[in-house]
């Protein structure tokens, strides 16, 4: 067994010890938010859950971790891994996910990176991370606000056409960039596809009536503002795709949603609001 000087098992390899665990309902809600979000930083968890008992969550979480198989904790994040206080970053596992699935427990998913039985599109751990980030800091904002609730990507699908849900991914949406001064060198309309990071909404319930308001988001992790090809990326260029989705409103058909804006999430922000979970 991996166990340090002090008798913890190792926070790096899964090392049971025996210990028989009977499934609770607050077990399932952590299986099923790992599943809404794919990967979930532990007080994250505690901001959803809102637990009596901070530290029992916490052994809870490297119980389900070490006995159970049902979650992991993604090796990526050890790259960036200096302490032990160093928050952990949970995720759903195969059988986590087969867990769910058996009981017909599977929540509605906050973003299309959720666990899948068959092999995704690979994804870059960072980038993912700064994803999750926003997207929980707005879904706890809602929560925490009267009046308003967070729309998630599959709510969002469910009112897409056939054809949209068919897709291969769904958020992958066309549109022409006409010759602007941003791009000299585009002569002639060019046509190209916009794939967010994440596509999310908010109801508002005002005076009696629901509103809505929905953002794309774009986390700018390495992208340059601006290249001169307009072939590759930067911010400018899917600025521009946006301000062109949005003046022809082809994502009224395409998503199925009344308006759209985008969201742009640096790597700085990115900072500030992955700061804010730690200290909460």
């Amino acid at each position: 067994m991996n166990i340090d000087t002090l008798g913890r098992r190792s926070r790096f390899k899964r090392t049971p010890s025996g210990k028989r665990l009977v499934i609770t309902e607050r077990d399932i809600d952590i299986l099923r938010w790992l599943y809404r979000y794919r990967y979930l930083r532990a007080p994250q968890l505690i901001l959803f859950l809102k637990p009596k008992s901070e530290k029992r969550f916490i052994e809870r979480l490297g119980d389900l971790f070490h006995e159970t198989g049902l979650i992991d904790r993604p090796k990526a994040q050890w790259q960036h891994f200096d302490a032990r206080c160093t928050p952990m970053i949970y995720e759903l596992t195969i059988k986590g996910l087969g867990f769910l699935e058996s009981r017909n427990q599977l929540p509605q998913r906050a973003t299309t990176l959720s666990r899948q039985k068959r092999a995704g599109r690979n994804v870059q751990f960072d980038h993912a991370m700064m994803i999750v980030d926003v997207l929980v800091d707005t879904e706890l904002a809602t929560i925490a606000t009267p009046a308003q609730r967070f729309v998630c990507i599959d709510e969002i699908l469910a009112r897409a056409t056939e054809t949209t849900k068919a897709a291969p991914n769904p958020l992958s949406v066309p549109v022409t960039i006409q010759p602007n001064a941003a791009f000299p060198n585009i002569k002639s309309p060019w046509k190209t596809h916009i794939i967010p990071d994440a596509l999310y909404g908010i109801e508002y319930f005002i005076e009696g009536e629901k509103r809505y308001r929905f953002w794309a988001l774009e986390c700018e992790n390495t992208s340059p503002r601006k290249r001169r090809s307009v072939r590759k990326s930067s911010l400018l260029r899917k600025q521009a795709a946006y301000n062109a989705l949005i003046k022809s409103g082809a994502f009224k058909k395409h998503w199925g949603i009344p308006n759209l804006k985008l969201h742009v999430c640096t790597r700085k922000d990115a900072v500030k609001i992955r700061r804010s979970f730690v200290k909460s």
